[in-house]
This record gives C-alpha cells, sequence and structure tokens, in this order.
C-alpha cells in the first residue's frame, strides 16, 4: 500500500507518510529482523521530518525507537550494529538527541577496539 501510495501522491505527501510510519510501527511490533527494522526506524523520521509531518512526538518516538532496536540489534549482531551505526548516530545527532549519539559511538568505539 505504502508503494501504491507514495506512487500516486509522491514520498512527502500525508497518505504515503501515514502508510511508512505504520509500516514502522509494525515491523517493530514483530521483533524479528532486527537490521531492517533498524534501518527503517532511522529512515522513517527522517522521511517524517522533511515531510514536516505532524504530530513532532510520533516522530521522535519513531527516532527514539530507532536507538532502542539498535540495541537489540547490537546484542544479536555486533557487525549488523556497526554497519547501521553512522546512519544511526546521523540521524540522533539530527534531532539533537546528544546522550543516544554518545552512547552509540562509544559502543562502536569500544566493540572496535576489542572492549579494551
Amino acid at each position: 500500500m505504502e508503494t501504491a501510495l507514495e506512487g500516486e501522491y509522491g514520498p512527502l505527501h500525508a497518505h504515503t507518510i501515514t502508510a511508512l510510519s505504520a509500516r514502522a510501527w509494525l515491523t517493530l511490533n514483530q521483533r524479528a529482523d532486527w537490521f531492517d527494522t533498524v534501518e527503517l526506524l532511522i529512515h522513517t523520521p527522517l522521511r517524517r521530518r522533511e515531510a514536516r509531518a505532524e504530530l513532532r512526538t510520533e516522530t521522535a518516538q519513531v527516532a527514539r525507537n530507532a536507538h532502542a532496536a539498535w540495541r537489540v540489534l547490537a546484542k544479536e549482531d555486533p557487525e549488523g550494529a556497526v554497519e547501521l551505526s553512522a546512519a544511526l548516530v546521523a540521524m540522533l545527532s539530527r534531532f539533537g538527541w546528544e546522550t543516544r549519539t554518545q552512547d552509540v559511538v562509544r559502543w562502536v568505539d569500544e566493540t572496535m577496539s576489542g572492549g579494551d
């Protein structure tokens, strides 16, 4: 449905953004493929912000969920977490969330240095 809406109305239209947000929420609730989930949760708040989507609290919640899901990914698939870390840091920085940004950077530094 999201693809059809994007084709008809464009990627920043309210209908498309609503479908994207719903997909992000449903994907997170499945708790299945954490890599793909984190990737979607990084993309969604950025697109919501670009579209100037209302309910800024929803946009912020999706961004917080991206960080929380990334922490799960970091435990289950450290290599995947490292791979997504730059995109996550960029998104978190864009929202001005220094504490979460530093959490990711610190974890990556520790992981890449072997935990020394």
